[in-house]
């Protein structure tokens, strides 16, 4: 796309449809939400987020442990096109993306969100935040891909009705998948590993649907009651998949069984009186003039950019940060669309202004931490006096939010950056991003590598097991699936060379993009 029709799009694609529309933060225990629709419908929306992630909790018996640098920040943008856009598919309604720096969804304010017929902006949501809550709860067990998108797809259509949050509804657009009771037999579902790009259209959605059958009927149907957690220990103490599988007896027996069930009349979804679901009140926040202004372009900054738009956007972000420069928000959105288009002095120049405005801004000082480390990789500085000062900005800014994943990260991979072993304190930080941030791909592996070269096979099994039983996790889901195949073959040398070879490999895709 030429600038001048990416910087169009980037204009027209967020523009609120009512014109006395004002941008909103919305900030819970678990979300914040970046909404301008009107304040009383973004509480709405907001608190029933956090009912949701009451209700996971509820029924599954999970404390809460997050901290609030884990949020998942949801950008409620115009409609679904804009979603599509954002996306870069027309197929697509709403999506996240899971990170250190700090987790991020996608959905439409406008379209359809007709509840468990069709599958709606929230239900897209509700989805993909089952799988950030499963992976951050349950990051170091062995989940496989059929449970994983089972569970994403069981809590999915949960939504509110009347006094009640109701939840366990079939997903009426999975019909199709439920029903077909031929394409995904439950032999092929418990002991594959499906990846969904290696699926037909129609081995999708009967995947999908049969996953959320089983995983329905486990969680249901009392003559199965306690056999999901028997199959998920014994995958978790090392059994095979048709090892693990054995708890269920004859698999055709449970497809028979399964098809029964699904044929009642009615299947039973559970609704839980809200007053048993106790959240905190959410605050909300008119966003500045400023904050407002650059809105557009912090989400596509925050979408992710690549050298084709990155230009277009940083063209933006100027344009607005020339009028707010007492903004500190808007700065720091400047020093990152700086960095994203390699302007890295610019970058450490935005962040230097927004941290004179607000001292205490984390996210400045990451920024001034990572321009500074790619100006002195540019210049191929060797001075390690220089590569201490840098990292002294990542200490900052974990010492202001010790519960911040992104800073310990940033200041192992500071370490590579200099072409220096990492110490044992960045490496033992980075093991601590790992376990607040277990859903961040990138990070697990070299968590991983961090555990085989210290020996801890069993840490580095679980790390591997977050990416390689990601079902979009795609060639590093297929690299942890090689290395964890090599572990259990007791060749730990092996898994070392394979996961050293997956970084590489990495690197070079990396350095041609």
């Amino acid at each position: 796309m030429k600038k001048h029709a990416w910087m169009l799009w980037l204009a027209a694609a967020f523009i609120a449809a009512p014109a006395a529309a004002e941008w909103h933060e919305a900030t819970s225990t678990h979300f914040i939400v970046y909404s301008d629709d009107t304040a009383e419908r973004l509480t709405e929306f907001t608190s029933n987020l956090e009912r949701f992630d009451r209700t996971m909790r509820y029924l599954r018996k999970v404390p809460d442990v997050t901290t609030p640098a884990q949020r998942v920040t949801v950008y409620v943008v115009r409609n679904i096109g804009a979603v599509a856009k954002l996306a870069g598919s027309s197929n697509v309604a709403g999506f996240y993306v899971p990170r250190v720096e700090g987790s991020v969804a996608f959905v439409p304010r406008s379209g359809s969100d007709g509840g468990p017929t069709e599958f709606s902006a929230t239900a897209i949501l509700q989805h993909e935040y089952a799988h950030h809550f499963m992976f951050y709860t349950w990051g170091g067990a062995v989940l496989p891909t059929w449970f994983v998108e089972g569970f994403a797809e069981f809590n999915a259509p949960t939504r509110v009705m009347g006094n009640k949050m109701t939840v366990g509804a079939p997903p009426l657009y999975r019909a199709y998948g439920i029903l077909d009771t031929a394409s995904m037999p439950m032999k092929e579902l418990l002991t594959g590993s499906p990846q969904e790009d290696r699926m037909s259209d129609q081995e999708t959605q009967s995947f999908y649907g049969r996953a959320w059958l089983l995983t329905h009927y486990l969680s249901f149907d009392r003559d199965r009651a306690g056999l999901l957690d028997r199959y998920l220990a014994a995958l978790d103490s090392g059994k095979s998949a048709t090892e693990a599988a054995a708890v269920f007896g004859d698999l055709r027996k449970l497809d028979n069984d399964l098809n029964r069930y699904v044929q009642q009349r009615r299947l039973l979804a559970v609704g839980i009186p809200l007053d048993k679901l106790d959240i905190k009140p959410v605050t909300l926040r008119t966003l500045t003039p400023g904050e407002a202004a650059i809105m557009p372009v912090r989400i596509r900054s925050t979408r992710g950019v690549d050298a084709k738009t990155a230009p277009g956007v940083a063209v933006a972000a100027r344009k607005v940060a020339a009028s707010y420069p007492d903004d500190a928000r808007v700065q720091v959105v400047l020093a990152e669309a700086e960095y994203d288009c390699g302007r890295f002095d610019e970058s450490d120049a935005a962040a230097a202004r927004a941290l004179t405005l607000d001292p205490k801004m984390t996210r400045a000082m990451m920024y001034r931490g990572m321009a500074q480390q790619a100006i002195a990789a540019r210049d191929k500085v060797t001075d390690p006096d220089r590569w201490r000062l840098i990292r002294r900005w990542f200490t900052r800014a974990n010492a202001v939010d010790p519960g911040d994943p992104w800073p310990l990260a940033a200041f192992y991979f500071n370490y590579r950056a200099q072409g220096i072993a990492p110490t044992k304190n960045a490496e033992d930080g980075l093991l601590a991003a790992h376990l607040a941030a277990r859903y961040d791909r990138g990070v697990a592996l070299t968590a991983a590598m961090i555990d085989l070269q210290r020996n801890d096979l069993a840490d580095a099994r679980k790390a591997l097991r977050t990416v390689a039983y990601d079902p979009h996790g795609g060639g590093m889901a297929a690299a942890a699936t090689k290395v964890l195949t090599l572990l259990d073959a007791n060749d730990a040398k092996g898994a070392t060379a394979a996961l050293t070879n997956a970084f590489d490999t990495t690197q070079e895709a990396d350095d041609k993009s």
